[in-house]
């Protein structure tokens, strides 16, 4: 009798760890794409701030190796995202951003999509972004790099709005707080000081 009340009581023991270890797991997976998005600090994460400067004249490669030149349209602002293949708050917010492009409608020539990562993981980004934006690669070292690291992109997804000079007019981490924005020549804050 002991021993099964042994055996009952492991029992238990076992389905009450099983249950709060899938409990944690389940609580992880909704706040780990809120904690990428920066949702869950008290202060908003860092971006790539209001008044930076995109150097004009680049040249990045695309998905495919083509030759993409910076600026992407020089018929009105333009959007940049920078998106990393093995984020998950980027794929969640994917279909929000790709509805957002399309009830845009810009040129897909004004819509660059910066893919950090293995390009032969990018699929996604191919399928989701590729009928609406350029999709340059920022994989190693090279260009499609050097403007992630230039501009201190460290948060992804990072969009912004970007004048038909390069000058950065809007940042944001969420693809909902983009559309709130409405017009492509909103600013939320004022530009950052130059110099200071």
């Amino acid at each position: 009798m002991l021993t099964s009340l042994s055996v009952l009581a492991l029992l238990l023991a076992s389905a009450s760890c099983a249950l709060s270890l899938a409990v944690a797991l389940r609580v992880k997976k909704l706040l780990d794409p809120m904690v990428q998005e920066g949702l869950l600090s008290r202060r908003r994460p860092d971006t790539v701030p209001v008044g930076a400067v995109i150097g004009m004249r680049r040249s990045l490669s695309d998905l495919d190796g083509e030759r993409v030149e910076l600026p992407a349209g020089t018929d009105g602002s333009w959007l940049v995202s920078f998106q990393a293949v093995g984020c998950a708050g980027c794929k969640e917010q994917l279909p929000d951003y790709r509805r957002y492009l399309q009830d845009l409608g810009l040129p897909r020539d004004r819509v660059l999509a910066v893919i950090h990562g293995d390009v032969a993981e990018a699929d996604l980004y191919r399928r989701e972004l590729g009928d609406l934006a350029t999709l340059v690669s920022a994989d190693g070292p090279g260009p499609g790099a050097d403007l992630v690291a230039e501009l201190g992109v460290s948060i992804f997804p990072t969009y912004l709005v970007v004048s038909a000079e390069g000058t950065v007019v809007r940042s944001e981490v969420s693809s909902a707080r983009l559309r709130q924005a409405g017009s492509l020549q909103a600013s939320r804050t004022a530009p950052a000081p130059v110099g200071g």
